[in-house]
């Protein structure tokens, strides 16, 4: 049986007949296969196996698409969908690469199916892997989502986001990436990678460039260090949910934009997040938050903000201003000289008012006179991303002391 006849609904179309004589051209046809596999690369996989009732001349084009990009919403049922993908793999012309890969579906995926896909894109040149879903886990109290025992040496983009309450989704001690330079990871769990209780999943990943973890856990590990010689951009947040969130250690020197959200505890205010200077770093945006604010908790956030003296844009929200006025004798405390401050933006929380001695101890000696405020709620309550869209803005001038 045919994958388009039985998964893909072929639309009932009226062909034309175009000659030359008549005045019509089918142009694109006669277009080089390399151009019109250009083409096909912006359509879903569905709509590229579409094609193959065009002509006898677009019959198996599709199968050599560089491309899989497949979501749920484009089918009736969920088993549809998981059927087609495993029949595009199936029929597809296995000596053609398969550089890009964006799966996602809304419905739970059995780790074997991951790890069937991972291991064809593997095996075929991927460069960019997308993967979006729930994962089945209900007879297991671990997954092991993937292993990484043999390098993929192609990949470059890894985007995974995995959604499972009960149950914990391991990643390999270690990334196998070699070329990998950006990376996204949400609601997945590194496991310790020494007995000193350190997880170092990036270890091997030298060109990594951006990296951003979100809601993610340690198993047996206490601290997730993160390393990067030419790591420029770092994400860190921790969903409003996430009662522990674990300690991190940076090393990354040539840092240039860095972004924390989520809850501070124990774990995290009790180290030193960095190890070195961030000479380089020239965006910071911090949203933290304390369940009982405490001097502690300020002084930790003040330790951040006087490594982020060179920044040229500062993000902060109303609650991590709030924390930082519980310093005993603010303002009257050591100045923090932002001399090449250039934007310094509050997100707030509409309930909340903002604090205007935070604000003016900030810009105080900036190039800046005045803060942007954005009313809305920090990142740590958004289930998705740390960019925000649609938001109301408004300047507070504020004269500088």
């Amino acid at each position: 049986m045919s994958l388009q006849g039985d998964i893909v609904e072929v639309p009932k179309i009226k062909r034309a007949m175009y000659t030359e004589k008549e005045g019509y051209v089918d142009r694109i046809s006669s277009l080089p296969t390399c151009i019109l596999l250009y083409i096909m690369t912006f359509l879903t996989t569905k709509e590229a196996v579409q094609t193959c009732i065009l002509s006898k001349r677009w019959k198996d084009l599709w199968k050599y698409i560089p491309t899989l990009i497949a979501g749920n919403t484009h089918f009736r049922r969920a088993e549809f969908f998981k059927k087609f993908v495993s029949k595009v793999l199936l029929h597809r012309d296995n000596s053609s690469p398969l550089h890009n890969i964006a799966f996602k579906h809304g419905g739970y995926i059995q780790p074997q199916y991951f790890a069937k896909l991972l291991s064809y894109a593997a095996s075929h040149k991927m460069e960019q892997f997308k993967f979006d879903a729930f994962i089945d886990g209900r007879h297991q109290k671990y997954i092991m989502f993937f292993n990484c025992e043999s390098p993929c040496h192609s990949l470059k983009y890894l985007n995974l986001s995995l959604r499972e309450a009960m149950r914990t989704i391991l990643l390999p001690k270690s990334l196998n990436f070699p070329q990998l330079t950006e990376c996204h990871l949400k609601g997945v769990t590194f496991p310790s990678s020494d007995e000193n209780g350190y997880a170092e999943p990036f270890s091997t990943c030298k060109k990594l460039n951006t990296l951003a973890i979100d809601d993610c856990a340690l198993y047996i590990a206490q601290t997730l260090c993160v390393v990067g010689g030419k790591l420029s951009s770092l994400t860190i947040q921790f969903g409003v949910l996430n009662h522990y969130p674990f300690e991190v250690q940076i090393t990354a020197p040539n840092l240039n934009s860095f972004a924390f959200a989520g809850r501070l505890n124990s774990s995290t205010a009790t180290h030193k997040l960095f190890k070195h200077n961030l000479d380089l770093l020239q965006e910071a945006r911090v949203e933290a938050y304390c369940v009982e604010i405490s001097s502690e908790f300020a002084e930790i956030l003040m330790s951040w903000l006087k490594r982020f003296k060179n920044v040229n844009s500062l993000a902060l929200c109303s609650e991590t201003l709030e924390v930082i006025s519980s310093i005993p004798k603010f303002p009257n405390i050591e100045h923090v000289h932002f001399a090449n401050l250039k934007s310094l933006v509050v997100k707030n929380d509409p309930n909340k008012d903002v604090p205007k001695n935070v604000l003016e101890y900030l810009l105080q000696d900036t190039p800046i006179s005045e803060a942007t405020i954005i009313e809305d709620l920090p990142s740590f309550y958004d289930e998705l991303a740390l960019d925000h869209t649609s938001m109301r803005q408004k300047n507070m001038p504020l004269r500088r002391c």
